[in-house]
């Protein structure tokens, strides 16, 4: 809440009258009324006295405090992606640019809009000389939010900053973040819980914590661990480990009943690491296909819950630009790049983004 406001709001609250705030501090009725309109400030020697006056103190009075609710920055971010959705990437980053610099200590505001910025450069098809100027602010906005006081919040950004970290093959600061960060509590808070909710007969929110604790951290989690398996047994020159693994990640793909695409991302990596045209052409041919399917989840016994409140839409068709740019621009898919049926599958999909 801006000064103006809370001058306005405290003096309502005790019940005083501008031309009594003015008597209070020596200074003219208009100049109390400008303050409150927000057109000008206080002086700075009147600020202690303005705040015995009001009742409160300068952190409040000045907004040292201050935050923002998970509501309004779920809704100002709901406001960025449509903005970057109509104007393009660079008008939601000045959004998040702007509000940021109101509100420069709100640890969650600079995690949550740091992740939609990530997520919608890496959807943007934007090359990547164009995006190194936006990625090192949304660094910036990460290192901030790692210095947060709310625990979750900076383990959280601690974790994108490794990851980024690793990205740029920059080892040595990836291992100073993953040195910062708990290992995982034997307590699980969230099972506990649901297993409560369960017992009260809230079987709704039980069910939506499990789904989305099995879709956000299990499911994916065992995804992700299976692919770096992968790409280990492809570095040892293990093939037919490696080729396993991907079998593996296809089955565990639909046995969590994740999105189609999930099961191809896999058997693509053990193929074009092989340089094999026909297979990758092949995985590539599935991989786009499923960006254009929706991914049903209300279908699945496993998200039925989630799945109500899920916006899932044209999530594919959003990301496709960015699939053909990384796999037109990719140094992994070079080997398919003269490749004629390559080309063509390429402008077949780029003609319906």
């Amino acid at each position: 809440m801006p000064m103006n406001m809370i001058i306005r709001e405290k003096r309502k609250e005790i019940g005083l009258t501008q031309e009594q705030i003015a008597e209070c501090l020596g200074v003219s009725t208009p100049a109390v009324n400008k303050w409150e309109k927000g057109t000008t400030y206080p002086d700075i020697s009147l600020l202690p006295a303005l705040a015995r006056l009001l009742k409160t103190d300068l952190n409040t009075l000045l907004c040292f405090n201050e935050g923002l609710s998970e509501q309004e920055i779920s809704h100002f971010c709901k406001g960025v992606m449509d903005t970057i959705g109509e104007n393009g990437f660079e008008s939601g980053f000045t959004m998040v640019i702007d509000k940021v610099q109101k509100y420069p200590s709100c640890g969650s505001l600079l995690h949550t809009t740091a992740l939609l910025l990530d997520g919608a450069l890496m959807m943007s098809g934007m090359i990547d000389e164009n995006k190194e100027r936006y990625s090192s602010q949304i660094t910036a906005l990460y290192k901030r939010a790692a210095k947060s006081d709310d625990d979750n919040i900076r383990d959280k950004a601690t974790f994108m900053l490794a990851s980024k970290y690793m990205g740029h093959e920059e080892y040595d600061k990836a291992q100073e973040m993953l040195d910062l960060l708990p290992e995982r509590s034997a307590m699980d808070k969230s099972q506990l819980q649901a297993n409560l909710w369960i017992k009260q007969g809230k079987l709704t929110e039980a069910a939506e914590l499990l789904e989305r604790k099995l879709l956000m951290m299990e499911s994916n989690e065992i995804q992700s661990i299976l692919i770096s398996l992968e790409e280990i047994a492809l570095k040892e020159g293990n093939n037919e480990d490696a080729a396993r693994l991907a079998e593996i990640s296809c089955e565990a793909a639909g046995l969590f009943g994740l999105w189609d695409y999930c099961s191809f991302v896999a058997p693509l990596q053990v193929a074009s690491h092989q340089e094999n045209v026909r297979d990758s052409i092949s995985i590539l041919k599935s991989i786009l296909a499923a960006t254009l399917k929706p991914w049903e989840m209300k279908k699945s016994a496993l998200y039925r819950h989630i799945a109500i409140k899920s916006h899932q839409g044209n999530f594919g068709k959003k990301m496709l630009p960015a699939l053909l740019a990384e796999i037109e621009n990719d140094s992994r898919y070079a080997f398919l790049h003269s490749n004629t049926e390559f080309q063509q599958l390429i402008e077949q999909y780029r003609a319906r983004c």
